[in-house]
């Protein structure tokens, strides 16, 4: 077994204080972690994600395996997440630059793909538990 620890930390000053003026009233302050056990089965990489979903599959749940997901699109465009091709299964969208950090359950299969033209890269990391 081995050890991660995950950490977020949001921040802002109030709407009414000093630049740059947060979302609320009041500042915003948040900090968690939490230290978790997982497996020594760990998947990375950068996937060239398509236009084509079926291209880019990153995780596969025919033999279902519970695990931490790292996704982080380092494109120049929208990359979206979902469990198959359509906007129906899509369940994240990444905009430039953004990242997300999520349990999953490993009962569906994940796929990355994007609406622009050529390949686009988005870097994983799947921790399984």
């Amino acid at each position: 077994m081995a050890t991660i620890t995950p950490r977020i930390e949001l921040t802002s000053n109030s709407s009414g204080g000093p630049a740059p003026t947060g979302p609320l009233s009041i500042g915003l302050s948040l900090n968690k972690s939490l230290a978790t056990t997982t497996g020594t089965n760990v998947t990375s990489g950068v996937a060239a994600v398509t236009t084509t979903h079926t291209d880019n599959k990153i995780f596969d749940s025919t033999t279902p395996k519970p695990s931490y997901i790292y996704l982080n699109n380092t494109s120049d465009t929208t990359i979206y997440v979902g469990s198959a091709g359509t906007a129906a299964t899509r369940f994240l969208q990444l905009l430039t630059g953004e990242f997300a950090w999520m349990p999953w359950a490993g009962e569906q299969d994940i796929f990355l793909y994007h609406a622009g033209a050529g390949n686009k890269n988005c870097e994983f990391w799947i921790f399984e538990i």
